[in-house]
């Protein structure tokens, strides 16, 4: 067992913040504090020296950002604020504290120009400023912490802790006659509840440094992750009115404001070589969160 004790987890309330604090909240060799926006906005400095003020510590996880992709190519101020100058505070208290910290970042760094699966040594280039205020985000945390900073990029989380991809479906599939989804954007969908796991083997890693990649393996588009879910959906016995996805182009989808990176997998390789564990197939994790959801 590593030496971390306690540990503060940033963005508690979201979707990988609350996955982290239940996990690590049931291991008594951890006493966790959940923070969330109610208490630190990563946009306002005060609020994030009031919030720490006090608080002993030996590994911060911040897994809060503003994350609407559209709503930061309208607002890119904010979008710095929360994804980049906030972060670098926090990596400074930290610093102070002698304490590491995890920094949740996005696929949404690279460019996504050519298929393929991402490495953490290949080129990033965002294509839009939610990915750019992400990637500043990275080099302010790295910078201020060496090796006492880990940045860890994860995609395309789904989970039980607020509505996602895969329920936004499948409500679809129950309530329509016609269910599409984008079939020329690729990533890799990640369970929270595995990213949570995964990131605890990683962090146990007392050299672990700089950035990793972490989700579930394999690669898949929006259509394809769609029709996973309608066909997981339906083996489980889940009444529905639509049982086909039909692809559509990312180039037609106007109301989008911001461009969106269109290949973006990626690799888990340097993961599995740090911990020794090679994250499962997303398509298991999937049919377990849906298995899960049917029977509550």
């Amino acid at each position: 067992m590593a030496e971390t004790k306690h540990i503060i987890v940033v963005g508690a309330h979201g979707r990988i913040g609350s996955a982290l604090v239940r996990r690590y909240s049931a291991n008594p060799d951890y006493q966790v504090t959940g923070i969330g926006r109610d208490s630190l906005d990563l946009s306002n400095p005060a609020s994030i020296d009031h919030a720490l003020a006090g608080l002993d510590f030996d590994l911060l996880i911040n897994a809060a950002a503003l994350t609407n992709v559209d709503y930061c190519e309208q607002h890119p101020g904010e979008a710095q604020s929360a994804n980049c100058s906030g972060p670098k505070q926090l990596a400074e208290i930290c610093a102070e504290r002698g304490a590491r910290m995890i920094h949740i970042s996005t696929d949404y760094v690279f460019g996504g120009d050519t298929p393929g699966m991402r490495s953490e040594d290949d080129a990033t280039a965002p294509t839009g400023v939610y990915g750019q205020s992400k990637l500043d985000g990275e080099h302010a945390v790295l910078e201020v912490l060496g090796t006492a900073g880990l940045v860890v990029r994860t995609s395309w989380v789904f989970g039980p802790d607020r509505p996602s991809f895969p329920d936004m479906i499948l409500q679809r599939a129950q309530e329509n006659d016609v269910l599409e989804a984008i079939g020329d954007k690729w990533s890799c969908p990640c369970y929270s509840e595995d990213f949570a796991e995964y990131l605890e083997l990683l962090f146990q890693q007392k050299d672990a440094h700089g950035v990793f990649h972490l989700c579930n393996s394999g690669a898949c588009s929006w259509s394809e992750y769609a029709q996973q879910v309608v066909d997981i959906a339906t083996d489980l016995g889940i009444a529905l009115r639509c049982h086909s996805v039909t692809p559509t182009k990312l180039a037609d989808m106007d109301r989008f404001v911001a461009p969106r990176p269109v290949h973006t997998a990626m690799a888990t390789v340097k993961f599995h070589a740090a911990t020794g564990c090679a994250p499962r197939d997303w398509q298991s994790a999937l049919r377990d969160y849906l298995t899960a959801k049917v029977s509550d």
